[in-house]
């Protein structure tokens, strides 16, 4: 496969920034062949219109885990396709294996270690020249159950046109506080930039369609960029659906985790403060047979203005929605304590608050000292209250509409 070779040492050295060593060999690459590959994805029929779906598993130093997560994962007939991240243990080795056993179609060293979001972006490449049109990620360590691969498939070809994000539901008691705050904020943070509710921004366990990260790209470089590309995806239209996984949390002493905490928090923070500061501009995405991503941004803010989503149950959107609402009316509080009351400050609150799915009761707030220095506003605010109100009890009635997949009982 020289063309995939060179293609694929071309793009990491484009995601590492830096080309290849002159005379280096070619990051290695091997498998099935291309036709065979597609053959299984797609049910043993070339003319088959479903989804042809991959299994991508992105990995760095997992070895202890590797070897189970591949086998497990290639149990349930679809290819899976392995980027190595310039591993430093015995990765290599593992894959050697697996691959003279015929349990992996496709392998990919990476040249220099590039991240999580740089494994992705390479696998997905490998997986489009492949000719793949989906790809269910699946990370290495075991705390993903691939199990549910076949539901993410079969979700998959029932929907193609849907980003499929897995959602980490109910909690593992022994999940870290510090990981839980942080799904917090990420949730908190993508249902401002766009006014798409999700659970578990986090979760890496998905279902891609190619040809979203072909056409929208992130700016992180690391574990930040899944959530980045949530938001991106509903910018350009791309539905959004979930579907609940376990949430498995291995023991301290036996977890494996290349997160670094003040790195890609401060990383995270910053990409979230870059994506509300592009909010606040206006987008005129393209059009496409099967997405109006204008149209639809324009009624999701009249959603989010009449009405939040739904607050009530113990589902993680729910929680999404209340801490959001907290946070801006919050936010509204201040603004009305500490903003000069005029109208550039009305102004500004309108297109803030339009921009980031603010909601009609915490604007009503902001706006609240402004509006009472124009007259026209003069025995009405009572009314403009009321309103306010019921906008924001209208989530405790909402049924939720957020969009998820079913999974079977286990």
């Amino acid at each position: 496969m020289p063309d995939v070779r060179s293609s694929l040492s071309a793009t990491a050295a484009r995601l590492s920034n830096r080309p290849l060593a002159a005379g280096r060999a070619d990051p290695e690459v091997s498998g099935t062949t291309t036709t065979k590959v597609n053959d299984m994805a797609s049910g043993g029929n070339p003319s088959n219109p479903n989804p042809v779906v991959a299994v991508l598993v992105p990995t760095y130093n997992n070895s202890a885990t590797l070897d189970a997560v591949l086998r497990d994962a290639a149990a349930h007939g679809l290819p899976v396709v392995v980027i190595d991240d310039a591993s430093t243990d015995d990765t290599e080795t593992v894959l050697a294996e697996l691959d003279a056993e015929g349990v992996i179609h496709r392998r990919f060293r990476l040249p220099r270690n590039l991240g999580k979001a740089g494994a992705l972006r390479a696998g997905f490449e490998l997986c489009r020249q492949d000719g793949y049109t989906h790809a269910i990620t699946c990370d290495s360590d075991a705390q993903h159950d691939t199990a549910l691969i076949p539901i993410f498939a079969e979700a998959t070809r029932a929907n193609p046109g849907s980003y499929l994000l897995g959602c980490r539901f109910p909690l593992h008691p022994d999940q870290p506080r510090r990981n839980l705050l942080g799904r917090i904020l990420s949730n908190v943070a993508i249902r401002a930039h766009s006014g798409v509710t999700v659970g578990d921004a986090a979760c890496g366990f998905r279902c891609w369609p190619l040809e979203l990260p072909a056409m929208v790209h992130g700016l992180s470089g690391r574990y930040a960029w899944e959530e980045e590309m949530i938001t991106r995806a509903a910018w350009s239209g791309w539905p959004i659906t979930s579907i609940d996984v376990p949430a498995i949390y291995h023991p301290p002493s036996t977890r494996v985790s290349h997160y670094r905490f003040k790195r890609d928090w401060s990383e995270g923070i910053g990409i979230y403060l870059l994506l509300l500061l592009e909010a606040l501009l206006p987008r005129f995405p393209r059009s496409s047979s099967d997405r109006r991503p204008f149209r639809d941004g324009v009624l999701r803010r009249v959603d989010r203005l009449l009405s939040p989503g739904s607050l009530r149950g113990r589902r993680p959107e729910a929680a999404t929605e209340r801490w959001f609402q907290i946070i801006a009316l919050a936010i509204g509080g201040l603004t009305a304590m500490l903003a000069p009351s005029s109208i550039v400050t009305l102004a500004a609150i309108a297109w803030i608050g339009w921009r980031w799915h603010a909601g009609f009761a915490a604007m009503a707030i902001a706006a609240t000292p402004s509006l009472l220095e124009l007259e026209a506003f003069d025995g009405t605010m009572e009314w403009f209250f009321l309103l306010a109100v019921a906008c924001l009890l209208s989530g405790v009635i909402r049924k939720s509409t957020s969009r998820r997949e079913s999974a079977p009982q286990r």
